[in-house]
């Protein structure tokens, strides 16, 4: 858009809406006193709301809002899949990767495998508790299991998550 255009815009639609230019010839010690005048009066300008003179057209505005935001599948509106996101996040900083299905047999069986300690780490101490709780219950993974796993692996972890600890304890009775 060419610099002449953007600034009639400005001037018709935008922010500059309603006010004009005005050039004047004052004394010296006079300026200060107009500049702030003119502050004082593009505040007040601005604080009012201008309604357009013919109204506003909603289908024209929905148009301009269809087109500038792209159709989103069904798929990513609906709720994230807890085992992409936690995979996806788990594996970042790491040169191997743990699939959901490793993740859910290191939480099963007790035994991290060598080259993943970090990943479970990072699993159970950086992921928020809502999406370790989903992920437990798509793989159906009971909280005495996860209560069990993090008492006897939880000090070798660095794991420090009195969230956790607190839920589990709760669930447990205990």
């Amino acid at each position: 858009m060419a610099k002449r255009k953007r600034q009639q815009r400005y001037l018709q639609e935008g922010a500059g809406a309603g006010l004009v230019r005005v050039e004047t010839l004052v004394p010296a010690h006079g300026r200060d006193a107009i500049l702030k005048l003119a502050s004082r009066l593009r505040r007040e300008a601005r604080k009012q709301v201008f309604e357009p003179t013919n109204g506003i057209d909603v289908e024209v505005v929905l148009a301009k809002v269809r087109a500038l935001c792209p159709p989103v599948s069904h798929r990513a509106v609906s709720e994230t899949d807890p085992d992409r996101l936690l995979v996806t996040s788990v594996n970042v900083p790491f040169a191997n990767r743990i699939d959901s299905e490793s993740l859910v047999k290191v939480i099963r069986t007790g035994r991290i495998p060598p080259g993943y300690r970090g990943h479970i780490e990072r699993f159970l101490g950086e992921t928020p508790l809502n999406r370790l709780l989903a992920f437990f219950d798509r793989h159906h993974i009971d909280t005495s299991t996860v209560a069990k796993f993090v008492r006897e692996q939880g000090p070798g972890l660095a794991l420090h998550r009195p969230d956790l600890q607190e839920h589990l304890r709760a669930l447990s009775g205990g």
